[in-house]
């Protein structure tokens, strides 16, 4: 890892984002220092690549100028984390996340810890517009897959998800895998942690139609984890039309809707309350230690809360 401070008479490293790290040439160890134009640089996980309709780029200047993208200093490692192939029960992830805000960020670092869905078999970022993350593992740049937008800001966003669940059929990864999980791009997701809780359940995932209710307080699925097995997710998806014909489940937010249709579809709901920890349902203080060996955690809108949850899961 690099350090932050180096010798006395060294400048500690340049902050993300803010900071001219162009004399400095120091960033920490999930950033680079990426020259925008002579004399001027930041702290970056990925530069302005992509076409001009891909997010990024963006310029947190905001005057549009292209970015030189000369790496001044030591460019940071790739990530180095591995998912067996074979890893069983298998899981298929996905999110969806704004362009714009935390996400991004949040995304970018669980890329390079191996967290979030990337600890999953297979996985899928969907975003309004395709948005770069940054390099994978294997070097290759990881996107997210374009719904086309724009996408809502607010709690009633069933229709954002309608169009990014087109994209997970079109894709139809959840079919090779024995659960498909949805994820909040703020929560602290372990999926090492979930494949032994979901393997006490026992579940004949090719024939029972099976969905979790997570919260305890309210009985109910909660939106950072939904988990379904792949008989539930092949009838859930094949089944949306149904469901958005119900006009009292469309109205409200995702995790309503998801909640309602497969009660509307009869699914079978198994309560596990040690599944998620989550702020919204358990009142858990956003500064409480991540101890409590829940598959995930949130929420968690800072980078830096981010990491301190998931160093508290070691």
């Amino acid at each position: 890892l690099r350090s932050a401070v180096t010798q006395d008479a060294e400048p500690e490293c340049a902050k993300d984002y803010q900071d001219n790290c162009h004399d400095r040439k120091c960033c920490n160890e999930y950033t680079t220092c990426y020259e925008k134009q002579p004399g001027l640089g930041k702290c970056r996980p990925t530069c302005a690549l992509g076409a001009p309709d891909e997010a990024p780029p963006w310029d947190p200047d905001a005057d549009m100028k292209p970015w030189t993208c000369k790496v001044l200093g030591e460019k940071q490692a790739p990530p180095a984390w591995t998912v067996e192939a074979d890893a069983s029960p298998s899981l298929y992830c996905y999110a969806v996340t704004l362009v714009r805000g935390n996400e991004p960020e949040l995304l970018r670092r669980q890329l390079a810890t191996g967290s979030g869905v990337f600890g999953c078999n297979e996985f899928s970022l969907f975003s309004e517009r395709k948005m770069l993350l940054g390099p994978g593992p294997s070097g290759d740049v990881i996107s997210t897959i374009a719904i086309d937008g724009p996408m809502a800001t607010s709690r009633n966003n069933t229709y954002d998800f309608m169009r990014a669940w087109k994209q997970v059929i079109k894709l139809d990864l959840f079919r090779h895998h024995h659960w498909t999980v949805k994820l909040d791009p703020d929560s602290v997701f372990l999926a090492h942690k979930l494949r032994p809780l979901l393997s006490s359940h026992n579940v004949d995932v090719e024939k029972e139609k099976v969905y979790f209710r997570n919260c305890k307080k309210w009985k109910s699925i909660q939106g950072p984890l939904e988990i379904l097995s792949r008989a539930a997710a092949q009838t859930f998806f094949e089944s949306l039309d149904h469901c958005k014909g119900q006009h009292d489940i469309m109205p409200h937010g995702e995790d309503w809707f998801v909640g309602h249709c497969m009660d509307f579809l009869e699914f079978t709901d198994l309560e596990d309350w040690g599944l998620l920890a989550d702020a919204y349902c358990s009142g858990l203080d956003e500064k409480a230690p991540c101890k409590q060996g829940m598959a995930a955690y949130h929420p968690f809108k800072t980078v830096e809360r981010y990491m301190e949850c998931l160093e508290d899961t070691a």
